[in-house]
């Protein structure tokens, strides 16, 4: 019995006709997946700055010194009492000279006068120590303050980061989870066209060998 062309030919025509109105939806799906990868765009070139005071605060670095830097001796005291010992030698020469008293005694107050001004120097040496003990106590203490600053500063450096990678994060997110919806659906459509060619290929290779096997010959249309 003869088996018209259109019973064999009608699945291949049904899944092409399918497959080209999936195809059609799923080119039309591209101007909505580039808008979708443009917000992506604006996001990335737009993002809003987060505050960043690290600037500020290192600037504080120029305000730390050493308050004992520059301590200096005071002299003027160990002056007078320089000077109060020659007068107070000369004027005893002179008692001495006056009164005929003998060189033991000169002597004797040369050695005194002597130990007055090495009293004198070692005042101004304990003064130069004890300014060295307070300059190395300063700098330690300027290396601390600057050391702390430096460590504000990368910690408002840090916090700044994050605002901005937090933030901006969850704005990615939610974009590339609009471009991921949109090819995903696309590809969807483009599966489901595949599907239909090859499943109209199939039914109409079935109604092929069912034809050709039962030693049917094949019409253009329904009669035999």
């Amino acid at each position: 019995m003869p088996i018209p062309l259109l019973i064999v030919a009608a699945p291949l025509i049904i899944g092409g006709i399918q497959k080209a109105i999936s195809q059609n939806k799923a080119n039309s799906m591209e101007n909505d997946i580039s808008s979708a990868n443009g917000v992506v765009t604006d996001i990335m070139n737009n993002r809003d700055e987060v505050y960043d005071g690290s600037d500020k605060i290192r600037a504080m670095k120029s305000l730390v010194s050493n308050p004992y830097a520059n301590l200096g001796v005071a002299t003027q005291a160990a002056e007078m009492q320089a000077e109060e010992a020659d007068i107070a030698l000369a004027n005893t020469l002179e008692t001495i000279q006056a009164t005929g008293m003998g060189a033991g005694g000169a002597t004797a107050l040369a050695m005194a006068a002597a130990k007055s001004k090495q009293g004198v120097s070692a005042s101004i040496e304990q003064q130069e120590v004890q300014n060295q003990k307070l300059r190395a106590q300063g700098e330690q203490q300027k290396q601390a303050q600057l050391i702390n600053i430096e460590s504000q500063a990368i910690s408002a450096e840090e916090r700044t980061a994050a605002g901005e990678d937090a933030r901006t994060q969850a704005e990615l997110d939610r974009a590339y989870g609009e471009v991921d919806f949109l090819r995903s659906r696309q590809m969807g459509l483009e599966d489901a066209g595949d599907a239909a060619l090859m499943a109209g290929v199939s039914g109409s290779t079935s109604a092929l060998g069912a034809g050709l096997g039962s030693g049917g010959a094949f019409t253009k249309a329904g009669g035999y």
